[in-house]
């Protein structure tokens, strides 16, 4: 046995027993179909060192230009929103060399809402060049998951839309994966979506709504023993907030930040939640600026168990259980130093006042 299989054994070990103290210690409640939220997060251990992540604003649209400027046979993308021209035209210009360019894109919450679809840009755009693209499941509320996948060998995993503002104004994450099992994973999921399907997916460092999101989310938080550090926009979720609350009064140095997320009534939807978190001892508040749209969370920061959620979900039940979104669950060092470093910036940032 190599140095290398002895450390992943003691590292899916380590998970292991820290599943079994975590699920003594939860005391939520599951919903109904969601199944045990009580283990700890399960990160694969065979995908260390094949990460990389970028930060928005601050990186801009490098590396997603560059993977797509890069495909050779196919590009497969899975997104809310896609209407940034820059985007847009180098998706063209894969199609032009050959490229098959395939995007599915939400549709029924739009509808629902009847507003103008702002992926028609990308519609008018791209259709007539050849690229196929397909409105999401309707059995879904949102499509809501941001991956572009190409030559099935490499897969960008995003908080952002791929618009204009989540490049100038908003913090987001994206981590790209070479991890042959994620991207095969990624792209067997696609195909199913592609054609309305039903599927099942497994890897267990992928985090998918409405599958296993709720579950592995909660055993991240439920896991944690020292340090918890959360980017959310909107965070309503009765089950994720009295995970966090239990987090702080257990000893947990629980930090939030919070977009300021006006709804329809004029306040802050997240108010409700950090007005709970404060109450239970954790530090939690909304900034201004940048938007906070990014969905991530850093358990044990620092420790051998720390680990990152980076992914779509926002912590409600509409998209943790009704939704189409992915994440990803990672360990490496410089991710989460760059997650924390931008973290402790924004954190910074003085809070809006609620009312």
């Amino acid at each position: 046995m190599n140095a290398r299989t002895q450390f992943l054994l003691a590292f899916a070990v380590m998970f292991a027993v820290l599943a079994i103290v975590a699920a003594g210690c939860t005391g939520t409640a599951p919903s109904s179909g969601q199944g045990s939220t009580g283990t700890a997060a399960n990160v694969s251990s065979g995908n260390t060192g094949i990460h990389t992540i970028f930060v928005e604003p601050n990186d801009g649209r490098a590396l997603i230009l560059k993977t797509i400027n890069g495909a050779q046979k196919t590009i497969t993308l899975t997104i809310y929103q896609l209407d940034d021209p820059e985007i847009v035209a180098a998706l063209a210009a894969a199609q032009g060399r050959g490229v098959s360019v395939r995007i599915i894109y939400n549709n029924a919450s739009f509808a629902a809402e009847n507003v103008t679809n702002p992926n028609n840009y990308a519609i008018a755009n791209l259709t007539p060049l050849g690229v196929q693209m397909m409105p999401g499941s309707p059995a879904f509320v949102l499509t809501h998951q941001k991956t572009l996948t190409a030559d099935g060998s490499v897969s960008i995993i995003m908080t952002l839309n791929l618009d204009p503002a989540f490049f100038g104004t908003t913090r987001d994450f994206g981590i790209i994966t070479n991890d042959p099992a994620e991207v095969q994973e990624i792209g067997k999921v696609f195909e199913a979506d592609w054609n309305y399907q039903n599927v099942t997916p497994t890897q267990p460092s992928l985090v998918w709504s409405p599958v296993n999101a709720r579950e592995k989310i909660l055993g991240l938080i439920n896991g944690s023993t020292k340090t918890l550090d959360v980017y959310n926009d909107a965070i309503t979720d009765p089950q994720v907030i009295a995970a966090l609350s239990d987090a702080a009064r257990r000893g947990v140095a629980v930090r939030v930040l919070a977009a300021y997320n006006v709804g329809s009534n004029g306040t802050n939807v997240n108010a409700p939640a950090l007005a709970t978190l404060t109450a239970s001892g954790a530090q939690a508040k909304s900034i201004a600026s940048p938007y906070i749209h990014a969905k991530v969370a850093v358990a044990d920061y620092g420790t051998p168990r720390q680990v990152a959620y980076v992914g779509s979900a926002y912590f409600a039940a509409e998209s943790l259980d009704q939704s189409r979104n992915l994440g990803i669950l990672v360990t490496e060092q410089p991710i989460l130093d760059r997650i924390e470093l931008e973290f402790n910036q924004d954190w910074q940032v003085p809070a809006v006042p609620e009312p």
